[in-house]
């Protein structure tokens, strides 16, 4: 995992559209936001797998700056990912089921720990929740 807090809390100006939240919850919005960006903007992403780890790297670094983040770690399963047949085609692309993420959040004094991974019973990529304190 890598590390990335810069703040803890909105600046004042922003804090009155979040006035109904408590810091609990918007710990847990912000996580939320974290997984659903991740997600969308990752698959369908080309991939060089000889250099998986590098890319992992730096999205986890990348995804790392959006306020609030403590922790982001990116993983991409290479066994489960998109790839053509033959050569110049046989390049990965990342699928909803290659990703394994986890994120740590803190807002005010909650930290969050939200996870993105497929779940097979579901057949789903599932953005959940994993711990609050």
């Amino acid at each position: 995992m890598y590390g990335c807090m810069v703040s803890r809390r909105h600046n004042p100006s922003a804090l009155k559209y979040f006035s109904k939240l408590t810091d609990r919850e918007h710990a847990i919005f912000e996580a939320g936001v974290s997984l659903g960006t991740i997600f969308h903007q990752l698959v369908g992403m080309p991939v060089n797998l000889g250099k998986k780890e590098e890319l992992e790297r730096a999205l986890s670094n990348a995804f790392c700056t959006q306020p609030f983040r403590v922790k982001t770690e990116i993983k991409i399963n290479v066994e489960r990912i998109a790839r053509g047949l033959i050569e110049p085609y046989n390049y990965g692309v990342i699928a909803p089921e290659s990703l394994d993420v986890k994120v740590i959040v803190e807002y005010g004094d909650v930290r969050v720990k939200a996870r993105l991974r497929w779940i097979d019973e579901l057949g789903y990529p599932l953005m959940y929740i994993e711990d609050v304190t």
